[in-house]
């Protein structure tokens, strides 16, 4: 199906296997959002793609593309509107991991509640649209300037837990040197004994002593 876009050479084929593949997990609800940073694609071509695959019923309709940030360099990706803006937002755990601090805490709750509130009228918005079928919805997430966008990424892919730091003052964090846990949750495909990461998120170990709620 993805053979009409062209795609030469190993590199370029390996790529549209793992669009192949993200796109199977946002479609049947196993991840939130893909964040378009494999390169191969257009907005336009990742458009004509959505529209292929929806007219040959692979894909649901409510697959739509959104811009993050609204600016001209502004990085995009595909979600499902129905899916995402039917999920709690409150669940989502953000940790602050500013340069300023000397170790990684819970973001402040003044901090969480506004979070919240951005994410919330992406959700009403993602809602709103029109289920029917049509050219593929473009949404745009308007943020401002004092905004973690790495924060947003991490809400948009689906990050139970999501890091958050405050880039008024640095474009830094504290992680250097900090441990941490990652955990994985991987998809192995029928007929094949190999597995590919779908999501990879890491916790502060230090965080996750203090507080082991937070991977639940």
């Amino acid at each position: 199906t993805l053979g009409w876009l062209g795609a030469k050479g190993t590199r370029a084929k390996s790529k549209l296997k793992e669009i192949a593949r993200q796109l199977y997990a946002i479609n049947n609800g196993m991840k939130l959002g893909f964040l378009w940073d494999v390169g191969c694609l257009s907005r336009a071509q990742a458009s004509l793609l959505l529209d292929s695959l929806k007219a040959a019923n692979l894909v649901a309709d409510t697959l739509v593309i959104l811009e993050i940030g609204g600016d001209l360099e502004c990085d995009f990706g595909i979600c499902d509107s129905f899916h995402f803006g039917s999920v709690q937002g409150c669940r989502t755990v953000f940790i602050d991991v500013s340069a300023s601090l000397a170790k990684p805490r819970l973001v402040q709750p003044q901090i969480t509640e506004h979070l919240h509130v951005t994410i919330a009228s992406l959700q009403a918005k993602m809602l709103s649209l029109d289920r029917n079928s049509g050219p593929t919805h473009t949404i745009q997430w308007l943020v401002n300037a004092a905004i973690c966008r790495t924060t947003l990424y991490g809400v948009f892919i689906g990050y139970p837990v999501v890091y958050w730091y405050d880039v008024t003052t640095s474009q830094e964090n504290c992680l250097s040197q900090v441990p941490l846990v990652v955990f994985q949750v991987r998809q192995k495909p029928q007929r094949t004994n190999t597995s590919c990461p779908l999501i990879s998120f890491s916790v502060p170990a230090q965080l996750l002593e203090e507080q082991p709620d937070i991977s639940k």
